[in-house]
């Protein structure tokens, strides 16, 4: 029986969609924390070290963004009309 590779590319946008989901509710949560620390004045480290975590959370879901687009543009190519849940990432 042959394999379906727009089952694949399926699964693969949807591992990319919940990926993003997740890295995008941790960085909601980094965000919330370092709004928190500058407004208790924490020690600078303090603050930089969950600025420096959100940037590269923010890093992160660019890359998402670009993998999980071209996924999306992939079975679009492959599968042709076959539908696709909208991704969670914005349009480019």
């Amino acid at each position: 029986m042959p394999i379906d590779d727009c089952e694949n590319q399926r699964a693969l946008v949807e591992g990319l969609a919940a990926d993003y989901r997740s890295l995008e509710k941790t960085t909601a949560d980094t965000e919330q924390e370092l709004a928190r620390l500058q407004a208790e004045q924490a020690p600078p480290e303090t603050i930089a070290a969950v600025q420096g975590r959100l940037a590269a959370e923010q890093e992160q879901l660019g890359e998402l963004t670009v993998e999980g687009q071209a996924a999306v543009d992939e079975f679009h190519a492959v599968c042709g009309g076959r539908p696709l849940p909208t991704p969670p990432w914005p349009a480019r």
